[in-house]
């Protein structure tokens, strides 16, 4: 069942009639076929956004004095139909990458957890921001939440799948997101305390 807060948030940004236009100039400019992506992440939209701390922002009228004009879209459940989340990013900045609600790891969450993904050996391809996840017309994933994106990592590799990088530089970005995971574990010892007892 999807959040109310994202239920509000997608009618507003599917309302605004002025925004149309520049929407699809930005998906033009990028080479963006919204009938390839539209299943995986409903419609981009072209909106002004608000830039908020920890990596969220929330939607804006445009007269807020923070608000950049910024691109949102869906992250979509790994049912294929549940939206968990908004992602959006500042046009100017597409990997300075944002939820309304910081709930999604991944954009592309259906595909990272499909079986035939990883069919014959094959990786998840987790592309550098979810601009170029939309340019390779939603194939693969990208990271929404990088606090999050770890712990998915490793349930894909529970599932026997492989994460495939870019490239170099973006696979230890990767495996940053994995031990900062683990690093926020913290493991004490209670044989203080029971001798205390």
């Amino acid at each position: 069942m999807m959040n109310a807060r994202i239920i509000n948030a997608l009618s507003e940004i599917y309302d605004i009639e002025r925004l149309r236009l520049a929407t699809v100039d930005y998906l033009a400019t990028h080479d963006i076929d919204i009938n390839a992506v539209a299943g995986a992440c409903g419609s981009p939209t072209v909106t002004p956004i608000t830039l908020l701390p920890n990596r969220r922002f929330c939607l804006d009228d445009g007269h807020g004095a923070d608000a950049v004009d910024g691109v949102v879209i869906e992250a979509i459940g790994a049912d294929g139909e549940t939206s968990l989340d908004l992602v959006g990013w500042p046009l100017d900045n597409p990997r300075d990458v944002r939820t309304l609600l910081g709930r999604a790891p991944l954009v592309g969450m259906e595909a990272a957890f499909n079986p035939a993904t990883y069919y014959l050996g094959h990786s998840l391809i987790v592309h550098c921001s979810p601009l170029t996840w939309l340019q390779a017309s939603c194939q693969g994933a990208a990271v929404a939440v990088s606090e999050l994106a770890g712990r998915t990592f490793l349930d894909i590799a529970d599932m026997g799948g492989q994460i495939g990088a870019d490239n170099h530089v973006h696979a230890r970005q990767l495996k940053a997101h994995l031990r900062a995971m683990i690093n926020r574990v913290e493991i004490v010892s209670l044989d203080p305390i029971r001798r205390a007892a």
